[in-house]
């Protein structure tokens, strides 16, 4: 502590990074927490406002852009007004759908009633008021499906568990393997359904090949595709099972929960919100991508031969004595192996992908690290002012857009012509 503290510039980078509301560092004195309390309540929050305007400038100024193309589009050459959210191609084709009965079957008569029975089945019946009604059947099925994913993600908890996992074995046709065959079936069977029934689904715009490509048809196919390849690796022999490659697949099964998107209005909502933050997201991904990778470079080249980062046997000193130099003061991680052979080791920034995934975590606002150079607390700094917050534009959109796709925008505006 006495290191970091020694000075005003030393203790002002721990202080910043304090101030993005990370305490990597929290063994202080009485009188220091009271500072630390204060700057919890408060100075957090005044710091993270430069970061909240900037992103929210590069926002508005963005969707300024789309609201004047989504007028064009609408005939209006004049003043810009206002888009709608999530608007798209996909938008477009829907509303063009409207009172448009679907196409007829291909198959014949029959095949196209049997695609209606099953739609109504899986998706319900729209009443004039566009409510959506189940028969008991159907609900009964959906309430099947809704368990049997529940279940899945309970499964895929208990079997990390290794007291668990060993008590189970990994023999094969044991209670996991067995659960895991029955769930892929019903997901296949819904997937194959919905597939089939997607000519007569307008929120498929009457298409297997639109739902397939829509965030719940991709879903769909992620909650069997794993399984599936899996057992063909299985079966040539690529991977053995229990081995921590067919492990893999297996924690794959976690993202099931992402099918409870057709149970709750939040998750239903995802693929119009995704659409809506498109092109926010390509004005801001790439400029979140230079900060990640412009930063981790950085780091690198700062940080790859600090000392506070290397790790010596015990044998050897830390620091020189009158005969032998210390760990630390050899300039480099390879000069000190050189003089101590295979007895220093470099623990963080030892190379790109290390130091990618450090400067992400960074970027989240974790600091795991912080006794940084001099060069490399200037690349600290920037990222606590600024980084943070352009870096969490693309996330800023996303929610900005989940909120007006789930209508609060229209609650707003709303509120404001009543004013």
């Amino acid at each position: 502590m006495s290191d970091r503290f020694q000075n005003f510039f030393d203790s002002m980078v721990y202080t910043g990074i304090h101030l993005t509301g990370d305490y990597p560092i929290i063994e202080y004195t009485w009188p220091s927490r009271f500072i630390n309390f204060f700057m919890v309540i408060a100075a957090v929050g005044v710091v993270s406002i430069p970061s909240a305007l900037i992103a929210t400038g590069f926002v508005e100024i963005v969707q300024s852009k789309i609201k004047v193309r989504n007028a064009r589009g609408q005939g209006d050459t004049s003043a810009p007004t206002t888009g709608f959210a999530g608007d798209d191609w996909y938008e477009v084709a829907y509303r063009e759908l409207e009172n448009v009965e679907p196409p007829a079957s291909a198959w014949g008569p029959e095949v196209d009633k049997l695609q209606v029975m099953v739609n109504e089945f899986l998706n319900g019946k729209e009443d004039e008021s566009e409510n959506v009604h189940y028969t008991l059947l159907s609900s009964v099925s959906r309430a099947f499906i809704f368990t049997v994913i529940i279940l899945n993600i309970v499964a895929v908890l208990l079997e990390s568990i290794p007291t668990i996992d060993k008590r189970v074995g990994n023999e094969k046709g044991n209670y996991f393997d067995v659960f895991e065959f029955f769930s892929v079936m019903v997901f296949a069977a819904e997937y194959a359904a919905r597939l089939f029934c997607a000519p007569k689904n307008r929120e498929a715009l009457y298409s297997s090949v639109v739902y397939s490509t829509t965030f719940f048809g991709i879903v769909d196919f992620l909650s069997t595709a794993p399984w599936f390849i899996e057992q063909a690796l299985l079966a040539t022999g690529v991977v053995q099972a229990g081995d921590e490659n067919a492990m893999i697949f297996r924690i794959f099964r976690i993202f099931r929960i992402l099918q409870l998107e057709d149970f709750f209005v939040a998750f239903s909502k995802l693929d119009n919100v995704f659409r809506a933050s498109k092109d926010i997201l390509k004005a801001t991904g790439l400029m979140a991508l230079i900060i990640w990778v412009g930063c981790a470079a950085l780091f690198f080249i700062f940080e790859e031969n600090n000392p506070n980062w290397r790790q010596c046997d015990d044998s050897v000193p830390i620091t020189s004595n009158d005969t032998i130099p210390g760990c630390y003061d050899f300039k480099s991680t390879v000069e000190c192996n050189e003089y101590y052979p295979g007895q220093c080791e470099q623990k963080v920034f030892t190379n790109m992908p290390n130091t990618l995934y450090l400067t992400a975590v960074f970027l989240g606002g974790e600091w795991g690290v912080v006794d940084f150079t001099w060069p490399g607390r200037f690349v600290c700094l920037f990222l606590c002012v600024c980084g943070i917050g352009l870096y969490a534009i693309p996330i800023g959109a996303l929610f900005d857009s989940f909120g007006a796709i789930l209508g609060m925008a229209d609650d707003d505006d709303d509120e404001d012509a009543e004013l």
